[in-house]
């Protein structure tokens, strides 16, 4: 070997050897801040219920025969009780007007148990379609306990179609707890209408959750693995080239 092919080889060993290093150092950095990651939950659904199969499908006047629901002044609105009025509003039938005789009420019979973490209410809200103003549903999420872990009052125009609302929020500590619709406003038997409603554990949650408990650790991704190999890649290859 000459000279410069020797000088050339001999400075081809630092830059191999802080290549390697680098690539280690990424890795150590990279490696625990993946591990750190909270694990995702995968989304559990508790509750979903389209009214469909409620009283054989046939309309009734505040109906409380809920196979899910504990009601008060509540109309299922099917064939045979102003089955319309859910087609006026762009959805299908049943569905349900929150207000009988007056205001409305409906609870899960269930109290739902659930760990701290993100859960998520979905449903679906129309006017009442009758030229009424002014009607209200509050949505709430309570515990066995009386503890309110989420209420919100939702207000739409009397012509407003059906539309898809969604809400999540971490549960900041574990706790049983039933989902409630409430109907406020004139009691004037002409009330919002709701369907399709949903009620999921995990996904993804809005909010921090202080003081609690750090999710187990996950499997590093990919990616890292990945970093983390070509790191020790490297240092074996640079090993051998020391020994040659």
């Amino acid at each position: 070997m000459s000279k410069m092919n020797h000088d050339v080889a001999v400075r081809r060993v630092p830059a191999a050897r802080r290549a390697a290093l680098a690539a280690l150092r990424a890795a150590a950095v990279a490696l625990p801040v993946a591990l750190a990651m909270p694990a995702k939950a995968a989304p559990v659904v508790l509750l979903n219920d389209s009214f469909n199969t409620e009283n054989g499908a046939v309309g009734s006047a505040e109906y409380s025969g809920f196979a899910n629901w504990s009601a008060a002044n509540v109309d299922l609105l099917a064939p045979g009780y102003f089955f319309s009025l859910c087609q006026a509003a762009g959805g299908s039938t049943p569905c349900l007007d929150m207000e009988g005789s007056g205001n409305g009420s409906l609870t899960t019979l269930t109290a739902f148990a659930r760990p701290a973490g993100p859960v998520s209410i979905q449903f679906d809200l129309a006017g009442d379609q009758r030229g009424r103003g002014n009607n209200t549903v509050s949505v709430s999420l309570v515990s066995t306990l009386g503890t309110v872990l989420f209420n919100e009052v939702f207000s739409l125009a009397a012509n407003a179609a059906f539309s898809t609302i969604t809400r999540s929020f971490d549960l900041l500590a574990p706790a049983s707890a039933r989902l409630g619709f409430l109907s406020g406003g004139p009691a004037d038997s002409m009330g919002l209408l709701l369907d399709n409603v949903i009620l999921t554990q995990g996904g993804t949650g809005t909010g921090g959750n202080p003081g609690g408990n750090p999710g187990p650790v996950p499997v590093p991704e990919p990616g890292s693995l990945g970093l983390l190999m070509v790191s020790l890649a490297g240092m074996a290859g640079l090993a051998r080239r020391r020994r040659s």
